[in-house]
């Protein structure tokens, strides 16, 4: 058996039941919501089941491995999986070696993830010049917020002019905690559930909604809500950028069972088939690395290119900063969850 910790997406019985009838094993599934809570139960013990970790890049190649969690892959039969991903997105992947050089996990999904807006009321150059200071204005338009809050954290900050990945002052941390209290006081809805901020954008409720991006907004894409776009602002406060995008990677704990079962699942999601399924799943549609193989490409139709807004994804990805650690992530958080609760007790 293999206890696997996932983003949603990789519980899918549609990926995970052909390796179980391959390989005559099962393969138990839980959903993470939050990196760092995840990362901060394993560095605990609290998440020692576990055998396969998927979570955001960070994570993995600044914590994980250099606490001695992670397990090195086999570069032989690893590294050729570099040659099938897309070119243009390199960059990204060196979040799957550690500092030591070491192949340390697999990536596959990627993306942008910043804002959704509905075009038919913010058109997207509006957008993409305002970024989150669409939330700022005085009177703001009527907006959600998606309680992710590994990423409220980086776009409370942009939204404050402050790089998220700096060391803060005081002050600082006094225009972090005012802009966060005011996002979460003037929302019109708050909710961890991006499907019930998409149905708000639809039926009208809401404009906007904060953190978020190709992979909450491809359940409404797909269902034929062009209207709902993700968006990545054109400029901001890390080094010129005012976005963020994420690199998942996949790895093997160190305490995993070495009996090679771990790794092969590993090689198995690197499939073609997988990769597609992996990147069309149930409930959301996302970019894949392994999208330069023609085999994964041209199972994409035009509608699923269009979920994952295909035509603007090298342009978004360009806009955006690296998903990485804050330096000031503790102290940040618990502002957030103060301005959450105080919306709250209004």
């Amino acid at each position: 058996m293999i206890r696997l910790l996932c983003w949603e997406g990789y519980d899918s019985p549609r990926v995970l039941e052909p390796f179980e009838r391959r390989r005559s094993t099962r393969v138990r599934a839980r959903t993470l919501i939050s990196d760092a809570g995840a990362c901060a139960d394993l560095l605990a013990g609290r998440g020692a089941g576990c055998d396969v970790l998927n979570i955001n890049n960070a994570y993995v190649r600044g914590v994980l491995h250099p606490a001695g969690f992670v397990r090195a892959l086999p570069p032989e039969r690893f590294e050729p999986s570099f040659d099938r991903m897309l070119p243009r997105f390199r960059r990204l992947y060196r979040w799957a070696r550690g500092e030591d050089g070491a192949l340390i996990g697999i990536c596959q999904r990627f993306g942008p993830f910043n804002f959704v807006v509905n075009t038919n009321r913010i058109d997207r150059t509006s957008a993409e010049d305002q970024g989150f200071n669409l939330a700022n204005e005085r009177s703001p338009r009527p907006y959600g917020v998606l309680l992710y809050e590994d990423f409220n954290l980086f776009h409370v900050c942009i939204g404050a002019g402050l790089d998220p990945f700096s060391s803060l002052s005081a002050e600082a941390r006094e225009r972090f905690d005012a802009t966060a209290r005011r996002w979460f006081r003037n929302a019109t809805l708050v909710s961890a559930d991006h499907f019930e901020l998409n149905r708000a954008l639809v039926d009208g409720t809401i404009d906007f909604y904060l953190s978020g991006g190709i992979y909450t907004a491809s359940p409404a894409r797909r269902a034929g809500h062009r209207e709902v776009r993700a968006v990545t602002p054109r400029t901001g406060p890390i080094r010129g950028r005012g976005g963020i995008v994420f690199t998942e990677i996949t790895c093997v704990l160190d305490a995993a069972p070495r009996t090679g079962e771990a790794e092969d699942f590993l090689e198995y999601l690197l499939e073609p088939e997988t990769a597609w399924r992996v990147a069309l799943a149930e409930r959301s549609a996302n970019p894949v690395a392994q999208m330069a193989m023609p085999e994964v490409f041209e199972r994409f139709s035009a509608r699923d290119l269009d979920a994952i807004q295909w035509e603007r994804l090298e342009e978004d990805v360009d806009g955006c900063a690296d998903y990485d650690l804050m330096p000031d992530h503790a102290a940040l958080l618990s502002l957030l969850r103060r301005a959450v609760a105080s919306r709250g007790a209004a």
